[in-house]
């Protein structure tokens, strides 16, 4: 008995301590197991830091951000052709002549290159109102227009026409609803190292008891210079500015050429679409001023 137990206890298979798995070792020639595919809805996302957008696997840089405000004219827009099909602006503008103003713009986009726009300017300057009125009779300008681009989108042409409420044009000695109207046109353009506007309007009177029409126009050539360096993009801009107020027919008058501007200008332009615009320089007709300022500020949305 004692022998049997012996034998069976010597004979037993010793206990095999647990198995540790080895670590997988590639052979020569054999296939790399595929690592999970990613996910079908992972897109390229937007680095909020870089200002690029980038692919969201390798980082690579796919194209820089660059705003699409179109800045400069006195409606300022965003290029047709975005993710929405409104867009709107607020600006408020100031300069040696013509006092304070705010201005509200608004586009709808029909497709990629044409849009309905839309504004209203509001000219607070008292001397535009008949003398002694204080404020009664202040410019109110309203109008409509369209907007479509040119040249794989470098120049947007916005024509317009609008009516103003006041007294500056008839001359009356009230203010009058629809004194008068304003036909205009802007050409503006905003590349990558470029930029740049031509603005006409015409104001007309429309009632009596006699007619000051007047002719506004400017023209301003601008640089981007670091329009793809270090990432930032288009947010400094700089160039020249000249602009003319003509006065085509005058009430107790002869007609007379009111300023003629030339300066340069500074702008800023953020990619969330908040832009600031200073000029400054010379009157080379020196019967305001001298010289002249103007500052604008808005918001494109």
């Amino acid at each position: 008995m004692f022998q049997t137990l012996m034998v069976l206890v010597l004979g037993q298979a010793p206990a095999q301590p647990e198995r540790v798995q080895p670590p997988v070792t590639m052979l020569v020639g054999q296939t790399p197991t595929a690592s999970p595919s990613p996910s079908p809805g992972l897109q390229p996302m937007d680095d909020p830091i870089a200002g690029m957008r980038q692919d969201g696997l390798s980082g690579t840089c796919l194209e820089p951000r660059r705003t699409d405000t179109i800045v400069g004219t006195p409606y300022p827009l965003k290029a047709t052709g975005g993710e929405e099909a409104f867009s709107g602006s607020v600006t408020l503008n100031q300069d040696v002549f013509f006092g304070f103003y705010p201005i509200l713009n608004g586009s709808y986009a029909i497709n990629d290159r044409f849009a309905l726009t839309f504004y209203g300017l509001f000219w607070t300057n008292p001397a535009l109102t008949p003398s002694g009125t204080g404020g009664s009779g202040l410019w109110t300008e309203l109008g409509v227009g369209v907007s479509f681009a040119l040249f794989d989108k470098l120049v947007t042409v916005n024509p317009a026409i609008g009516y103003l409420n006041g007294t500056l044009l008839s001359g009356a000695s009230r203010p009058r609803p629809f004194d008068g109207i304003v036909s205009q046109v802007s050409f503006s353009h905003a590349g990558t190292y470029t930029e740049g506007q031509l603005y006409f309007a015409y104001y007309a009177a429309t009632s009596a008891p006699s007619n000051n029409d007047f002719l506004h126009w400017w023209t301003t050539a601008g640089l981007r210079p670091f329009a793809n360096r270090d990432n930032v993009t288009q947010i400094l801009s700089f160039g020249v500015h000249f602009e003319q107020l003509y006065q085509t027919k005058a009430r107790i008058s002869s007609t007379s050429n009111i300023y003629t501007w030339l300066g340069p200008y500074v702008q800023v332009t953020l990619p969330n679409n908040v832009f600031l615009r200073v000029n400054a320089g010379w009157d080379l007709q020196d019967n305001i001023s001298g010289s002249f300022y103007k500052a604008s500020m808005g918001f494109v949305f």
